[in-house]
């Protein structure tokens, strides 16, 4: 047979057949190769679940966090734990003053009157007081000029000085004036030098304030109708010291419980003035020789019988 006709054989072209199908099958294969692509394609979802996959690591990671709460406890622990306290500087617990009471407001008699009293200090009687020296409104200018007018008086002015005429000493220059590299001297009694007289110094002088005599009367009933306006003037009565007796005048005054200092006020009386000048707190003096000052100095006036007399008749 020959080969055209084995061709036409139906064995023949059954097997031709087969490898024609057996041909397309890797074609087939090569055509589905595509799929490989399609999972390209689909790879995406890979990177999908990635994302999930990474999401899922983090709950270790809170629980590492879980893990560091309860190592934070003994950290909290040393923070509970009681710190040195720092010592505060010594402070000197502050004094506590005892509360001072109040003096007793001291005695006083009637406004623009003189009070009577006996030797006890009991209240007697009032007596009206003279206008003229116990109702003058005061004056401030009239008052200082007065009193420094009576401080000035008491004043010596005694205090002296020597001047470089006055200084005993030699009049001869001490050295010559030029070659010696000292400053020029003439003198031992020149008042740069120790021993030396002295350059504007005191010289005996008085310090007497002329102040006319009306001047000093009203000054001084100024100063008594103060006193009387305010009730402190007083009278003895009943006062009678036959010797000086300090004790006797301080049980006197003591009882009487009058503001101090206390100005005693006699006329010719020395026992009473001599049982005064040892008391602190009293001054006594005569009625003719009463200054300003020394009313305005006392805050209360007591005045014996004969005093009295003497001063609200004057």
């Amino acid at each position: 047979m020959s080969a055209d006709e084995t061709k036409k054989t139906p064995e023949a072209k059954a097997a031709g057949e087969v490898k024609k199908a057996a041909a397309k099958k890797p074609a087939a294969k090569k055509a589905a190769a595509p799929k490989p692509a399609a999972k390209k394609a689909a790879a995406p979802k890979p990177a999908a679940k990635k994302p999930a996959a990474k999401a899922t690591p983090k709950k270790p990671a809170a629980k590492k966090v879980a893990a560091k709460a309860p190592a934070a406890k003994p950290a909290a622990k040393q923070a509970a734990a009681p710190k040195p306290v720092e010592k505060a500087p010594f402070e000197r617990p502050a004094r506590v003053k005892a509360e001072k009471k109040a003096p007793p407001e001291p005695r006083r008699g009637k406004l623009g009157v003189a009070t009577v009293v006996d030797a006890a200090g009991k209240e007697l009687e009032t007596r009206d007081l003279s206008k003229d020296l116990f109702a003058v409104p005061a004056d401030v200018n009239t008052l200082h000029l007065v009193v420094r007018a009576e401080q000035a008086a008491r004043r010596r002015g005694t205090a002296s000085s020597k001047t470089r005429g006055e200084v005993s000493g030699s009049t001869a220059k001490l050295y010559r004036q030029k070659g010696t590299g000292r400053a020029r001297a003439g003198s031992v009694k020149s008042p740069l030098r120790t021993g030396g007289g002295v350059t504007f110094g005191p010289r005996p002088r008085s310090f007497a304030i002329k102040v006319n005599r009306k001047v000093v009367r009203k000054a001084l009933a100024m100063a008594l109708s103060n006193r009387a306006e305010n009730g402190n003037v007083f009278v003895a009565a009943g006062l009678k010291i036959d010797a000086p007796s300090t004790a006797t005048m301080d049980e006197f005054l003591v009882n009487l419980d009058i503001a101090a200092p206390v100005l005693v006020v006699t006329h010719d009386e020395p026992t009473v003035t001599k049982s005064v000048r040892n008391l602190r707190y009293a001054e006594a003096s005569e009625v003719g020789a009463l200054s300003t000052e020394q009313v305005l100095r006392a805050r209360s006036l007591v005045l014996t019988e004969k005093a009295f007399a003497a001063l609200n008749e004057a």
